[in-house]
């Protein structure tokens, strides 16, 4: 079976990153992805709490997935973790079994660089990674998932901007198609932020 891998953050999910989900949907038959529920709280960007994000993926994102897409929202461990997670899982399998499955990792090429660097692709899947049955898309596809080039010109900074600043257009253009962007712009943005939440995003500019 050929299994696409996906990790990310997500703060929040725009059209750049459901572009790299289509993409991963159209190539395998099984995606899992992985998605961070933690609070992301930055100096000079609006906060963006996991709890709100757990309700925008419930109501508006998960919805509009692929039909062989499984999202997993969750804390703890990273993303990034969980898919070294199954891929160790599956060289553990295939040592004691046989190799079946292949595993395409999708990630921008920074991305991919600093997350996956060679020395943990033979340290945890060696002989999936030496039988070129773990892939990674940036790399098999140069450009096809940098962003402006194969992928919208999106980004979260971009979009953390819009919110902070009251710019719906702005946000809207970033918003994958069939997502209501205004409904996930009132719940991500800083008016709906608790007082705590916000006093400590304000301690943090200053």
């Amino acid at each position: 079976m050929r299994i696409g891998l996906i990790g990310m953050s997500a703060k929040p999910y725009h059209a750049g990153h459901h572009a790299i989900v289509e993409k991963a949907a159209d190539e395998n038959e099984e995606v899992k992805l992985f998605v961070s529920l933690t609070d992301r709280a930055r100096k000079g960007e609006v906060p963006i709490r996991g709890s709100d994000m757990l309700r925008v993926w419930e109501e508006h994102l998960i919805p509009i997935m692929p039909q062989n897409v499984t999202v997993d929202l969750g804390s703890s461990p990273s993303p990034v973790q969980k898919i070294y997670q199954v891929l160790a899982q599956a060289e553990e399998v295939g040592l004691k079994d046989t190799f079946e499955d292949t595993f395409t990792v999708y990630s921008d090429p920074t991305d991919t660089a600093v997350c996956y660097p060679d020395k943990n692709r033979i340290k945890y899947f060696p002989t999936l990674y030496s039988k070129g049955q773990v892939v990674f898309a940036c790399e098999t596809s140069p450009g096809s998932l940098t962003r402006g080039v194969g992928t919208p010109d999106v980004s979260g900074t971009s979009m953390r901007a819009a919110l902070a600043s009251g710019d719906r257009d702005a946000f809207r253009a970033g918003m994958p198609r069939g997502v209501d962007s205004d409904a996930v712009f009132d719940i991500l943005s800083p008016h709906h932020v608790t007082e705590s939440v916000l006093r400590a995003f304000i301690r943090s500019v200053l």
